[in-house]
């Protein structure tokens, strides 16, 4: 697949270099922080490549490592460079307390509202009440990433200015719903992501080994339309998504 790949949702954590995070074909990506813990590891790395956009976020994973004044440290990381808030969301499969999640949640919301930036977002098993948030705070544009909800919330959440990003856990048997997802989506708003998979177990079975591309090839099988241009729309999504805040010169 020789075209201009973006790569919506990966973490720099995982990366031996640089070098590593934009291979494959991939020209840009979207380098999530999950807490303060790593946000200056995706600021260096970011500094090392003009093809890798930062994100800054406190991800519900990461609830109990944060630390008093963390909300003012993210404005602080978020200003320091053109970058996006992410990772965060709401995830009810984990112990951390509901209402805590929803407090981090709506401040990082409304942090985004505030600065005018893109949002990447994680959810799981949460998704009613991830979408009354949303209604409620209405943030800017933001992404879902590893989109799992149902097929029948795409036209609601698209509405409320949604990006859905698909990786390669949709090819794994178990995940008709997200298939069904995929088909529903509008297609001015899909992204793709790699979700790090050559260096995370849980995707090792499910991801090609071309990585991206072979995500992007298995969403143009079930889509009826080839991989190249289905990388090129996923592409000019992406620039549309980010706005002001995509590479210039890429």
């Amino acid at each position: 697949m020789h075209i201009r790949l973006f790569d919506a949702h990966n973490h720099p954590c995982n990366y031996s270099g640089p070098a590593k995070s934009v291979d494959g074909g991939v020209k840009a990506c979207l380098c999530n922080g999950t807490g303060p813990e790593d946000w200056e590891s995706v600021l260096a790395l970011a500094a090392s490549h003009k093809g890798v956009i930062p994100c800054f976020g406190l991800h519900p994973w990461s609830l109990d490592k944060a630390r008093a004044g963390w909300l003012e440290l993210l404005e602080d990381f978020l200003t320091r460079a053109p970058s996006c808030v992410g990772e965060i969301g709401l995830d009810y499969s984990i112990d951390a307390e509901p209402g805590r999640q929803e407090e981090a949640f709506r401040a990082q919301l409304q942090l985004a509202k505030k600065l005018k930036r893109p949002i990447s977002i994680h959810c799981v098993r949460a998704w009613g009440r991830l979408l009354a948030i949303l209604k409620e705070e209405q943030p800017p544009a933001f992404m879902l990433h590893a989109y799992g909800g149902p097929a029948e919330m795409v036209n609601g959440l698209s509405r409320l200015g949604a990006y859905f990003s698909f990786s390669g856990e949709m090819m794994n048997p178990r995940r008709e719903k997200m298939r069904r997802a995929l088909l529903t989506a509008p297609p001015k708003r899909l992204l793709f992501e790699s979700e790090s998979p050559e260096s995370d177990a849980k995707f090792q079975d499910l991801t090609p080994a071309e990585g991206l591309a072979g995500v992007i090839r298995a969403a143009a099988l079930a889509l009826g339309q080839s991989p190249e241009s289905l990388g090129e729309l996923s592409w000019r999504n992406a620039k549309i998504f980010l706005g002001k805040y995509f590479p210039a010169k890429l």
